[in-house]
């Protein structure tokens, strides 16, 4: 137990932390524990002067208030640095003392020799076998090299693949009988590369369109390493029939699925009775058939096939050992370079739609060491500009989550440093954005279309880092402080969902908006969320009327099913939720007069009119909150009618609930 005397020794460490027999003067007036010293530690790490008995002490050691302002930032700095990599350690005199004594415990020349390559080698021009450190086959290896003797003069049986769980290769042939006539399937490979790839590569249009053309020679023969590419082919006459109807010039929208959907689902079944195949195979044309069929589930089931589907490439991909840089000299240049956009194909859509649904990463970083792709000439799509955009857009968007995250579970000292990273970050993408060349969004652009979904792309970010404090309890009272980092946060979260909104009437108007194009359709469901919810903090029926018509408008262009309805249904309900809350908070009697019975029924008819009026095809699905107003005729409303309210009680979103049993702990977005 540590106690304040004259003469008492000053120890430069301190093995635990107690509380001092004595508590200093300072501690004593503001009411805190004390932790001993002399001075003590809590006043040493404030920075304010220390004193028992009216007695000043002293620390042995420079306090950071007497530094000068250089030496200050550079430590605050390095402070920064240390929680970056370390997170949140204390960073007193004491602990750091431990940190360099462990740090240095072990000498550099008595380190264990712990040296494990990892191991990518190609069993075919398609196939590779990678092995990470420390697995089995590197220490087999490792052992296999220490022996002296050769090992090849032995028969050793190399087994890469359970090929006896293949099917027959008569399968492949059975397959083939159900491609569409040529022709068809040439316009259908050509929408998929004028509407669906987009800014991803998924494969070069010269190689499909070689394969395409074999599938079309009777006397072709396969072999089960050709499953991949048959699925891809396949998958992608699928696609095609999703974006199909973008050449249709007439006027009329047809809300219902339209004929080529069914063919497109036959197409896509055939495909399927391939992945088990495509699976053992495991090559980097495997990884393509997931990405593809990912695709095609996209606007089907994003947060659940299209996501496994998704998971599989990424992990087949790292089978092949495509996320880590190859050196070896027997593959050539093309094949390293399809590996290498594939994979950054793979890892930035399974990123993305994992962080929007909010799921883990399916591989970290800093397990990646491939080179990202090169501006190679005999890669003709997607643009090469556009394709990095992409992938750079993808980056930012992983470097908000994180920090999202870390300032969910930070103690809330640290909450404004976090914040401020989000701001940094915020400026680094504005920066960098205005920087591209392939921001062009003007319809005489030959990439209008290709440009305005990256600008999508980018606005989402702003989205997603600002709604997050659309909802806070004490962003309400604040509100006025245009220069806290919150407000800014969400004023650019609120003008990006304005501008998707412009941006969707754009393209809306130049080349038609897509049914099958997660972009467009959950760029526009994230803007009009984003409107809802302004709407309903600032309770104001009427604010963003306009936009909010135009989004729902527009999405309802967009709706290619009953998965789309059902989104659209919910949007309409929480809209009329928030104009009967706006109803209730501005309806208010001014000067003693109350609004008659009928002018409050008339209201809120019409606020039930605008959603459910003459003209919307789209039924309200069983589980929306206004469901009830299709119940049958003689009934006396649905069981659930109070959802209705319930969304309308925001309690939920204040974030007010713990994350675990430190008192210090900071809830989700809830501040001081």
């Amino acid at each position: 137990m540590e106690t304040y005397g004259i003469g008492q020794a000053y120890h430069a460490t301190r093995p635990i932390r107690r509380r001092a027999s004595l508590a200093c003067d300072t501690c004593r007036r503001q009411k805190e524990k004390c932790e001993g010293g002399p001075p003590c530690w809590r006043c040493q790490r404030l920075g304010r002067p220390c004193t028992v008995r009216g007695r000043v002490l002293h620390s042995q050691t420079e306090s950071m208030l007497d530094r000068p302002p250089a030496s200050r930032s550079r430590v605050e700095g390095l402070e920064h640095i240390v929680r970056h990599f370390l997170g949140d350690v204390p960073l007193d005199e004491d602990n750091v003392s431990r940190i360099v004594a462990r740090l240095g415990s072990t000498p550099q020349g008595e380190a264990p020799n712990v040296d494990e390559p990892f191991d990518v080698q190609f069993v075919s021009k398609n196939i590779a076998h990678y092995s990470g450190e420390f697995s089995h086959w590197n220490f087999s290896q490792k052992l296999r090299r220490k022996i002296n003797s050769p090992i090849e003069r032995f028969e050793v049986k190399e087994y890469w693949r359970p090929t006896q769980l293949q099917s027959s290769t008569h399968m492949v042939s059975q397959v083939m009988s159900h491609l569409p006539p040529r022709p068809i399937a040439t316009f259908l490979v050509s929408m998929f590369f004028k509407y669906s790839e987009g800014n991803v590569f998924y494969m070069e249009q010269s190689w499909l369109e070689e394969k395409l053309d074999r599938c079309y020679i009777q006397s072709a023969e396969y072999s089960l390493s050709d499953i991949p590419w048959v699925c891809s082919v396949f998958a992608v006459l699928a696609i095609g029939t999703q974006v199909a109807h973008m050449e249709d010039q007439s006027a009329t929208e047809d809300l219902n699925l339209c004929s080529e959907d069914s063919v497109g689902l036959s197409l896509y079944h055939i495909a399927c009775r391939l992945v088990p195949d495509v699976i053992l195979v495991a090559s980097h044309e495997s990884v393509q058939a997931f990405l593809l069929l990912a695709l095609y589930a996209l606007p089907l089931s994003t947060g659940g096939l299209s996501y496994s589907y998704l998971g599989i490439a990424v992990k087949m991909a790292i089978q092949n050992g495509m996320h880590r840089k190859y050196v070896g000299e027997e593959c050539g240049a093309g094949i390293i370079e399809t590996r290498n956009r594939v994979f950054w194909s793979a890892y930035s859509l399974d990123r993305r739609i994992g962080i929007f649904h909010g799921r883990p990463a399916s591989i970290s970083k800093s397990d990646i060491s491939t080179d990202l792709p090169a501006d190679d000439p005999s890669f003709s799509s997607p643009a090469y500009a556009n394709m990095i955009a992409f992938i750079k857009l993808s980056s930012w968007l992983g470097e908000v989550s994180e920090t999202l995250i870390l300032l969910r579970n930070c103690r809330k000292r640290f909450i404004q440093e976090y914040l401020e990273r989000l701001m940094q970050i915020r400026t680094h993408v504005e920066e960098w954005w205005n920087s591209l060349s392939c921001q062009d969004t003007t319809p005489e652009n030959p990439l209008f279309r290709q440009n305005s979904h990256l600008k999508l792309a980018y606005l989402l970010i702003y989205i997603y880092m600002g709604r997050p404090f659309m909802f806070t309890d004490d962003w309400k009272d604040s509100r006025s402080d245009n220069n806290e980092p919150r407000a800014i946060l969400v004023q650019n979260c609120v003008q990006s969902a304005l501008q998707i909104i412009e941006t969707l009437q754009t393209l809306a108007s130049q080349t038609g908006l897509c049914r099958a194009s997660y972009t467009e359709f959950s760029s526009c469901r994230a803007a009009l969320l984003v409107i809802l919810a302004e709407r309903l903090n600032s309770r104001t029926a009427h604010l963003f009327e306009e936009e909010l018509a135009r989004g729902m408008a527009l999405i309802r262009r967009m709706t290619g099913g009953s998965s789309s309805e059902s989104e659209i249904s919910y949007l309409q309900s929480l809209d009329a939720a928030i104009r009967q809350a706006s109803l209730a908070s501005n309806n208010v009697p001014q000067s003693g007069q109350r609004p008659s019975a009928y002018a409050q029924f008339k209201h809120w008819t019409q606020a039930m009119k605008s959603e459910t009026g003459s003209g919307n095809p789209s039924e309200l699905s069983s589980f929306s909150p206004l469901s009830f107003l299709n119940s049958e005729p003689g009934t006396f409303g649905h069981p659930r009618i109070n959802e209705v309210a319930d969304l309308v009680d925001t309690d939920w979103l204040s974030g007010d609930f713990p994350l675990g049993p430190d008192a210090d702990g900071f809830a989700p977005f809830q501040t001081e």
